[in-house]
Formats: structure tokens, sequence, C-alpha cells
């Protein structure tokens, strides 16, 4: 079990190094098989990991110590890897499907001038997850939780040539900066409460402040890195970077951290249940507010990220009101349908020059069947149309808000009005680009790859997932079985509260997926066959497409003032103070020097002579004391 939790672990961070060292002479494609085979490998430990936890009795899992990594006093931290349900789950969802994104990558990357590069950043952010899931501790889990920070940072940041690609970097770095800080605080009151950070420490009872305290710190770590409001506006601008590295964030890695953090400590949360109920209606406000946006939105991949924060959103509120199991299964369902979505579109981007404008690919269909058909499986997975696969996930955590009290009755409404808005822009995306006739841009832009619609290596990522998406949610189906819900039982066991009856789940899944048929049909009368127009409602649409002015209000509150100050300081300190201090101390000490080096003649009766000088002043000094 520890054996496949470390290969899973080390390979990818061995293929980075092994990239690094062999810098230029490494031939390219030499780099990308690297770090692909590395990621491979790591799904093999994790499939290892998983079937040892499968054959241990009661699958509680097993801490492994490599060293006592800290020690202060009776304060210790060891350098610890967990292998229990939760973490043998996130590890084969990450190393899984992230390995046929670095695989996707081949194609999608060649040619690039710095394929090496990208290839070593990109196996580095596959281990930095594993670390983040895998890690025994609170620590351990705070480091890899820094590294996949620095990761997006480096990839979102990769075309470092565009402007705005480098201020898409930096604003992720700060958003998850500022998460990462809430989550220290938090775990400097835990040591500070019970000297330790093993996960065990959650357990222990804390006063209702502390237990507050140290829940929001977890919360803002969790909002920052999943993109939820109101730290959200990092996600949509990360679409500057690659689409295998978008397909990465959104699907295996990155935004899912914080819905694993969430259930990974839900101990803490049980005890704060005010700060659980507040994430869950964050994921509700996030999920009904990233739909709105996604309507008007033209750039494909936007569309695609703005799902990714709502469908987010419903992870949110299942771990919110205490269905952990079902957030962590629409995780898994979402990472194989949203890494298909991507990919889809980078197919097409691939084959249109770069193009990402939704408006210019119409009948895009008509030239690459394939892709057509396998994003329209990714489409109605997205939008929870039975047999795909958010189908299964998705009704599940709407269903669970019903026994919470009123305000459950309100996530209720808003998971129902994100399905609808889901099956709206989801369909809008694709009645715009693939049916109909090729439009002028693609008959003149399009172009194959010998005779295909991409490389082989992303043509068959794009068909596994495509598979994926269309069964993968039948590993579940409550009421009438529910084998993740077992196996999460141990570490992540349901709040009674969130358990629903049959009829609720019956109930809630033929609405659920009536009003997303709903949505698909009215984006066909107005997308497709233009029975309907598009309402005029300027108000609306500037505040979608202004994002709710999120990005407007953050730059007066902190961008303004800060310039502002920085201005003023440098006008009234730096260039007066600083800048001119600094040549009047240099000419000062020139002056000083010059002195001094005339007095040094050299000269036995010129020291000899200022020595009794010297004792002359002395005796003076004491004369004139006394």
């Amino acid at each position: 079990m520890t054996g496949g939790a470390w290969l899973c672990l080390l390979a990818p961070l061995a293929g980075t190094i092994l990239i690094l060292l062999g810098g230029s002479w490494l031939p390219r494609v030499a780099a990308a098989w690297i770090a692909t085979t590395s990621c491979f490998v790591a799904f093999g430990g994790a499939v290892w990991a998983f079937f040892s936890l499968r054959s241990q009795e009661g699958h509680h899992g097993e801490i492994t110590t490599a060293w006592t990594w800290l020690q202060s006093g009776s304060f210790k931290v060891g350098l610890e890897l967990l292998v229990d349900p939760l973490s043998a789950m996130m590890m084969l969802i990450v190393s899984g499907v992230g390995g046929l994104i670095v695989l996707y990558s081949i194609g999608y990357m060649d040619g690039d001038d710095e394929e090496r590069r990208y290839f070593a950043y990109i196996a580095f952010f596959v281990f930095s997850m594993l670390l983040l899931v895998e890690g025994g501790n609170l620590l351990m889990l705070l480091v890899g939780w820094g590294l996949v920070g620095l990761s997006s940072y480096l990839l979102i940041g990769f075309w470092h040539e565009r402007p705005s690609a480098v201020r898409a970097a930096k604003k992720a770095f700060v958003m998850n900066a500022f998460g990462d800080a809430t989550m220290a605080l938090a775990f400097f009151i835990l040591i500070t409460h019970t000297n330790s950070l093993s996960f065990g420490a959650l357990d222990a009872h804390l006063s209702s402040t502390q237990a507050n305290l140290v829940a929001l710190g977890l919360l803002g770590g969790a909002v920052a890195k999943s993109a939820q409001i109101p730290l959200q506006t990092w996600l949509p601008d990360a679409m500057e970077g690659p689409t295998p590295v978008s397909a990465l964030i959104h699907a295996a890695t990155m935004v899912t951290a914080g819905v694993y953090l969430i259930a990974r400590t839900h101990a803490i949360f049980e005890q704060a249940r005010t700060i659980e109920l507040i994430a869950a209606g964050t994921g509700a406000l996030t999920l009904v507010v990233a739909g709105l946006i996604a309507l008007v939105q033209t750039d494909i991949k936007r569309v695609i990220a703005y799902s990714t924060m709502s469908q987010i959103g419903y992870m949110f509120l299942g771990a919110g009101v205490g269905g952990y199991a079902n957030g962590m299964f629409h995780l898994m369902t979402h990472a194989f349908f949203k890494a298909l979505l991507f990919m889809g579109a980078g197919l097409a981007i691939h084959a249109l020059a770069g193009e990402q404008d939704i408006r210019n690919m119409r009948g895009l269909g008509r030239v690459m069947p394939f892709t057509k058909w396998c994003f329209l499986a990714g489409a109605l997975a997205l939008v929870g149309v039975p047999p795909f696969a958010g189908f299964f996930s998705k009704d599940p955590i709407i269903a669970s808000t019903l026994n919470i009290g009123w305000y459950g009755y309100i996530f209720y409404a808003c998971g129902i009005a994100g399905a609808f808005l889901t099956g709206l822009y989801t369909f809008r995306l694709w009645f715009l680009v693939f049916p109909g006739e090729p439009s002028a841009f693609v008959r003149e832009h399009y172009h194959d790859h010998h005779g295909r619609e991409g490389a082989w290596t992303m043509l068959v990522p794009v068909g596994v997932l495509g598979v994926l998406a269309t069964v993968g949610g039948w590993i579940q189906w409550p009421p009438l079985w529910t084998p993740i819900t077992h196996w999460l039982a141990p570490v992540a066991p349901t709040l009674a509260v969130a358990e629903v009856s049959s009829t609720q789940e019956y109930v809630t899944s033929a609405v659920t997926v009536l009003v997303g048929v709903a949505g698909i049909a009215l984006a066909w009368a107005v997308y497709s066959e233009r029975r309907l127009a598009v309402p005029a409602a300027p108000f609306w649409r500037r505040l979608f497409e202004n994002k709710f002015y999120f990005d407007w209000l953050y730059d007066r509150v902190f961008y303004t003032p800060s310039a502002w100050l920085a201005t003023a300081l440098r006008r009234e300190f730096e260039e007066p103070v600083v800048l001119q201090t600094g040549p009047d101390l240099g000419d000062s000490t020139l002056a000083t020097g010059s002195l001094v080096r005339r007095i040094q003649t050299g000269l036995l009766r010129t020291y000899v002579l200022f020595l009794a000088a010297g004792a002359a002043g002395v005796v003076l000094a004491f004369l004139i004391a006394k």
C-alpha cells in the first residue's frame, strides 16, 4: 500500500528532475515522453495502493513516515504520506486524468520553442497535487497546496512573452496566496491549542470561537484555490495558458483541491457547522453567478472555465451540507467530462490556427466529426442528461439540501436554476460551433493533421475521456447502489441530515433533467433555429459581460489605493530622501576619504607630530576637567 503511494508521488518528480538535468541536449520528444511516462507510472502506483487498501479489512488506511521533518519540544511533524479511501480516490483521479492530459500535450505543444520547460512544469504540477492529496498531516498538505499555486503560476504564464499571460499568472498567484495565508493562520491556531498538525488534531475539542476561526481559515484557502466567490476572478484569466494546462487545472488538479480540503478536514467543519453552511452557500451562489456570466462569453475556453466555477459550486454545496461522498463523486465525474470539453476545444483551436471566438467557428462539426461527437458527450454529461456521467453525480447533491432547514430550499432552488443555466450556456456553445455549414472562417483556416483531426496523442485521450464521460457515472446511482459512499464512509461519512429518501432522489432527478433539457431546448430555439431572438436587456448584458463588476470593485478597493500610495511615497519620500540621500552620502564619503588619503604621507615625522598632538589634547582635556 505505502509502496504504491511513494511510487505514485515520486514518479512525476523524477520525471521533472530528469527533464531539468537533460537540459537543451534532451530531445523535445524525449522530454514529452518522460513526463507522460512518469504520470502513467504514478497511475500504476495509485492502482497498486488502491487494491492494497481494498484488500485491507475496514479500509482505514495507513500512514508511512520517511523521517521526522520538524521538531521543537513536543511539537513534531514528519514527512508522512497517508493512504486511505479519500487519498486513494484522489490519487487515481489526479494521476489517471493527469496522465491523459500530459499525453494530449505531446501533440498540442508539438513545435513550441519551450516544450522541455512545459513538460517539466506539467510533471511538477502533477507531483504537487499528489503531494497535496497524499500528505499525511496538515503541514504536508500545506506544502502541496503552495506548490500547486506555484505550478499554476508557471503554467498560466508559460507564454511569458504575452503581457496578458503574465498578468493572469500574477493574478492567480496573488489570489491563491491570500488563501494560503488564511490556511496558515488556521494552522497556527491549531498548534497553539493542540500542539499538533496531524489530521487527528482536528478531532480535538475546541471552543466554539477556536473551531470557527480554524474552519474559516480553511474555508478561505478552499475558496481561493477552487475559485469560488469572492476569490473567483483569477480563473477565467487563467485561460491564457496552453489549453492542456486549462484542462489540468480544471479537471484533475488545482480547483478540485478546495473540495478535497473540506472533505479531509470535515471534523473541524462539523464543529463549526455555521462555517460549513457558509461554504455550501458560497457554492450555491457561485454556481448561479458563474452560469449567468457564461451566457455572454464568446471565448470557447472561457465558457468552459465558467462552467468549472459552476460545477465546483455544486461540489461545495454537496460537501457543505455534509454529503462529502456526493461532492467527491461529482469531483470524479467532473474530471472526466471537463477534461474532455477542454481537450475537445483544444482540438478545435489547434485546427483553426489558435482561434477561440465561437462566433467564427460555426459548422466546425462538418470537418471535425470525431471532435463534434466527443464534445457532445461531454456537454450532455455537464448538463446531467442520463445516462451520461453528470446525471448520476449532480442530482444527489441537489437532493441532499432538502432536509437541512429553510435555507436548504434556497440551496435547492439555486441547484435547479444552475441546471437550467448549464443546459442553456453549454448548448449555446455547441449550437454556435458544431452544426451547420462551415463558416467562411472555418473554410479558410481549418487544417487537418495528415488527414486526421489531430495527432493520435490528442485523439486517443479525447476518445478515452469520451467513454468515461458517457459511462463513468454508473459507478454510483443513489439510492440503488452507493459504492463510493461506502468506500469513503471510514474517513468522510455522510451526515444524517444530508441523507435523503428514495422519493426525494427520484423527484429531484426528474426535475433537474427536465430543466436541463429545457435549457437545451431554449438554446436550440435561439442559437440553432433562430426562432427566438436574444433579449437585448442592455443592463443585464453589461452586468454579465463585466462579470458582476468584481474585477472593477477589486481594482477600486485594492489596486487604485495601493498604486496611489506607492506613487505618493515615491514622489514624497523615495525621490527627495532615498534617491537624494544616496548621492549625498556617497559624495561625503569620497570627500572624507580624500582628506584621510592626504594625511597618509608615509613620513615618520608626520605621524609623530599627530601622535604628540593627540597626547597633548588628552592632557589638556584632563586639566580642564579638574
